[in-house]
């Protein structure tokens, strides 16, 4: 069953690494080319900057030290919500012309590493654009809330971005973690520019 006939992946489903495809092997990498594939981990570093920011902005709000009217603009300001803008999802609004992270990678990386590297490739990105369009829509979900606790800074409306939030910060450090794994000695080895 497709992602069109069963419905958009689930944070589970995301998370399930048995179900996550496999790179081939590039026995004949070099270091060389190694340390390049690594540069993708090096700009997902400053996507989990932010995450921590946002996380130490919700502990202080929880502990009354910053309020609730604070997150969302903080939310809206960080590049992991601009660069998810593009896709209409982020800001709540469509907000165009906005060169992304996932779009470099999925507009240019992903063809030239199925161009370079064959369908061997092919269930590999399949899988990381899946988890791409998941993320997406737990930022929608997560700005939604944001807003939500400015409008009504309660309880429950704080628990709903609380949530909101542990789902994206797992999402994506999952998501990071498998394409920094999977992509590193293909990236390095068919000298695709990152």
């Amino acid at each position: 069953m497709t992602e069109a006939t069963r419905g958009p992946m689930t944070l589970d489903e995301l998370e399930d690494a048995a179900a996550r495809p496999a790179p081939p092997a590039y026995p004949a990498i070099t270091r060389a080319e190694r340390a390049h594939g690594r540069r993708l981990a090096a700009i997902h570093d400053m996507y989990r900057a932010e995450l921590d920011g946002v996380a130490r902005l919700l502990s202080q709000i929880r502990a009354r030290v910053a309020q609730p009217g604070e997150l969302a603009p903080a939310l809206a300001g960080t590049q992991l919500a601009r660069n998810m803008a593009m896709f209409g999802t982020a800001c709540g609004r469509d907000c165009a012309l906005l060169q992304n992270h996932h779009d470099i990678e999925e507009q240019w990386m992903f063809p030239a590493l199925s161009s370079a590297g064959g369908a061997a490739l092919a269930p590999v990105i399949a899988r990381l654009m899946a988890e791409h369009r998941l993320i997406h829509a737990l930022i929608g979900d997560l700005h939604q809330a944001a807003e939500a606790l400015v409008a009504d800074p309660g309880a429950a409306a704080f628990a709903r971005c609380a949530e909101g939030f542990a789902a994206l910060d797992r999402a994506i450090r999952s998501h990071f973690g498998y394409e920094e794994t999977v992509l590193e000695e293909p990236l390095g080895a068919l000298r695709v520019p990152i």
